[in-house]
């Protein structure tokens, strides 16, 4: 697989990247106050940098205590058979689990990483038995609940 060639980007840019990480939502004005330019020159940085795909989207992100999604778990899986089709065929199935937030192919004793989202162990558990235990392939699952988050950020350094 070969790599995309990296844009280039100057101090000012990154600041613009840094402070959208933080704030999304900022006033194109106040975003151009606080890097030194005037509102044209910023606005123009900013839509080269979505058109050049280094800001892919803007989202909100919520509170998942308050959005009734409690329980946080990361999923170690291991196939049956390492295969392309194999492959295919888990990530697929990964991207239509709503609960599913993340899912990463590894190297290693593990064949994926999935981070999920669930209301409760209840939820979790019929959401491990009914689709990650029937998937074909699946061989084995290792669940980490995680209990206290320490740190949580979105936000690349880029500075």
């Amino acid at each position: 697989m070969v790599s995309a060639p990296r844009p280039e980007l100057d101090e000012t840019d990154r600041r613009i990247l840094d402070i959208l990480q933080r704030d999304a939502r900022i006033a194109n004005t106040d975003l151009a106050d606080e890097i030194g330019l005037t509102p044209a020159p910023t606005l123009r940085r900013v839509r080269r940098l979505e058109e050049e795909g280094l800001i892919r989207r803007y989202v909100a992100l919520l509170d998942r205590h308050k959005v009734g999604r409690d329980l946080m778990v990361m999923v170690r899986v291991t196939l049956d058979k390492q295969t392309k089709a194999g492959f295919e065929t888990f990530a697929d199935q990964m991207r239509r689990r709503p609960e599913v937030l993340e899912c990463y192919l590894c190297l290693g004793d593990t064949d994926y990483l999935l981070k999920v989202s669930a209301a409760d162990l209840n939820a979790y558990q019929q959401f491990l038995v009914d689709v990650l235990a029937a998937i074909p392939g699946v061989r084995n699952t290792e669940s980490v609940l995680l209990v206290r988050e320490e740190k949580f950020t979105t936000s690349l350094p880029l500075l």
